[in-house]
């Protein structure tokens, strides 16, 4: 059996004309990494092709169908794997540069099975933080995605009395609406006898484990969004 010369990476909207045809105006094209003889990815996003639906599964021997079904889930496992790194960076990169105590209190209470293995912090927080950054500046399937504490955003969350998140809201950027936000934050915290959290992070999904994460990862948290917006 023939080894494919492409493989799916997904779905991108950003391009709307194939790369094979120079068909123009498609709602959508496939981003197809070209392969070695072994089947191996070989080349970088600036080697990816474009092509519509049908010109992928022309080039690969499928159908529609399947090309459609396999760009949607390998664009899942690229979303999900956004999702993550954009995690680590609202977690880890605000102790990027806290002293070593610091940065290892915080890595080991997320890791706790790793604090008597030999592993160092310091080491895994670096590695964690540029597998991150290397993720979402991939441009395969669309543009760079933030990745800076310069991008991140501050947002409220509301617990419940039992410490469960009963709500996450993106803070306003104008003073009026913050106002207004906390108020109506604060008589709901009241109504459900819970509290409230204001953390930094990329984005809701985020914004949810540093809420949750201990006292001082969310200090170092603040700290590093007062220095990148002092």
């Amino acid at each position: 059996m023939p080894i494919a010369k492409w493989k799916i990476k997904g779905i991108v909207d950003d391009y709307d004309t194939c790369g094979c045809c120079g068909r123009r105006g498609l709602k959508r094209t496939v981003a197809l990494m070209p392969l070695d003889a072994d089947g191996n990815e070989d080349g970088t996003p600036e080697d990816v092709a474009y092509y519509g639906t049908s010109c992928a599964a022309t080039a690969l021997g499928w159908t529609q169908r399947k090309v459609t079904d396999t760009a949607r889930a390998a664009q899942a496992e690229h979303n999900q794997r956004d999702n993550y790194a954009r995690r680590m960076i609202s977690i880890y990169a605000p102790v990027e540069f806290a002293p070593t105590r610091d940065k290892a209190r915080v890595y080991y209470s997320r890791n706790h099975y790793r604090r008597a293995t030999g592993v160092k912090a310091s080491e895994e927080v670096a590695k964690l933080l540029a597998e991150a950054r290397a993720t979402l500046a991939d441009t395969t399937t669309g543009p760079a995605r933030p990745s800076r504490i310069e991008d991140f955003h501050r947002y409220l969350v509301i617990f419940t009395s039992d410490e469960l998140i009963f709500l996450v809201q993106r803070v306003p950027e104008e003073e009026t609406e913050r106002q207004e936000q906390a108020a109506a934050a604060h008589r709901r915290a009241d109504q459900i006898r819970g509290s409230i959290r204001v953390v930094a992070a990329l984005d809701a999904d985020s914004a949810h484990d540093v809420a949750y994460a201990d006292e001082l990862t969310r200090e170092w948290n603040t700290k590093g969004w007062q220095a990148a917006h002092a």
